[in-house]
């Protein structure tokens, strides 16, 4: 009992985390309004978030390596929530921008000391498994959570919707405090087991995998809702249905991988997972004005898509569990660096081709995952 509430703590600790990520997404036009900057430039919050958390997750495991796992967690946690509370406040889009940065380093500390802490405290044979449901936090921010702060901040404005994840956030710094176990091993990461890792080839290519997939999806789902505009001729109202029911269809996905993740291997999840996306982008362009054919290709990448991430994370875990803090930060930073790489490539692709390009700029980078995901099978399933 005490494991599954440690593994509830830890995925209501992601859930919030999630949502202090992403809730200003659907703020922009509020914030950009009231802060006197553009919507592209307030656009630029969430990049210095992602920059600051994929730059800071490998250093800070390095510097916090002194200090007891649970204890790292939760005063993460409460940092993150200050931090919301400083951004809740904050006069002028530069001191905003600076809580933005600070709440991603503190996320640097609290995601992969969870992920590690999830699968150390699972019972033997079902690290994957908890690794899976405390992703599950992550998903549920997108498909609940983003969603309510947004129609919250709609009605009370964007500063009530950012105190609330800062609220959320000190709860979740009590729940783990009280369930999470002081004695999960927090190996030292130092320069010589950073150097163990760069050696250690089934993991760079893991990496890899990372990185590629997680540019391959944000090459079209950075510009989702243009595209969805321009093929479907909907709103705004029926655009937000389709990203909901694209976030559903990864919770069902995720929900499938962490019940066979164990049973039948990490690996065969992330190839799975790797088809299902390859085939969703193959099939988008004949999607152009079918919502039918659209919210069949949605529903077979969200599949393949929010299940991945737990699944490449429990395999780098398992791979090797004393260094799970240090894989796990380095996972992070190929995963926001694949999403600044595929944003900016998507771009590109719109430019010089349009953006009937983007499926397939985004499945040959798929592609390229599989061979990454191959070669690291090759090495160790």
């Amino acid at each position: 009992m005490h494991r599954t509430q440690s593994t509830a703590a830890l995925a209501f600790g992601y859930f919030v985390v999630g949502v202090g990520a992403f809730a200003v997404t659907g703020l922009l036009n509020e914030i950009a309004r009231e802060l006197g900057t553009s919507v592209a430039g307030a656009g630029q919050l969430m990049s210095a978030y992602s920059l600051s958390l994929a730059v800071g997750a490998p250093l800070l495991i390095s510097l916090t390596r002194r200090f007891g796992r649970r204890d790292l967690i939760a005063a993460g946690l409460v940092l993150f929530g200050v931090l919301q509370f400083a951004a809740a406040v904050a006069p002028t889009y530069s001191t905003l921008a600076a809580a933005r940065i600070f709440a991603g380093l503190a996320a640097a500390v609290v995601t992969p000391h969870s992920i590690a802490a999830a699968g150390l405290a699972a019972p033997p044979g079902q690290s994957g498994r908890a690794v899976a449901t405390m992703f599950l936090g992550f998903t549920l921010s997108i498909v609940i959570g983003i969603p309510a702060g947004n129609a919250l901040g709609a009605v009370l404005g964007w500063r009530v919707t950012l105190g609330l994840v800062g609220a959320m956030s000190f709860a979740s710094a009590v729940w783990v405090a009280l369930t999470v176990s002081t004695r999960l091993p927090n190996a030292p990461v130092d320069w010589n087991a950073w150097r163990s890792l760069a050696g250690n080839a089934v993991i760079l290519w893991l990496l890899l995998t990372t990185a590629l997939q997680c540019a391959g999806q944000f090459t079209l789902y950075t510009y989702l809702a243009p595209v969805l505009r321009d093929s479907l001729g909907i709103d705004a109202g029926g655009i937000g249905l389709l990203f909901g029911w694209f976030g559903v269809a990864g919770l069902a996905g995720n929900y499938f991988a962490s019940r066979v993740i164990d049973r039948i291997g990490a690996g065969r999840v992330v190839d799975a997972c790797l088809v299902l996306m390859i085939a969703a982008f193959a099939m988008w362009p004949m999607a152009y004005g079918s919502l039918v054919t659209t919210m069949l290709a949605i529903s077979i990448w969200g599949l393949g898509g929010f299940a991945i991430h737990p699944s490449q994370q429990a395999r780098l875990v398992l791979l090797s569990p004393e260094m799970a803090s240090a894989s796990a930060a380095l996972n992070l930073s190929a995963t926001y660096l694949g999403q600044m790489f595929g944003s900016a490539f998507g771009g590109g692709l719109i430019i010089w081709f349009g953006p009937d390009a983007l499926s397939w700029g985004g499945a040959a980078l798929l592609v390229a995952a599989v061979g990454a995901a191959f070669a690291a099978g090759h090495g160790k399933r």
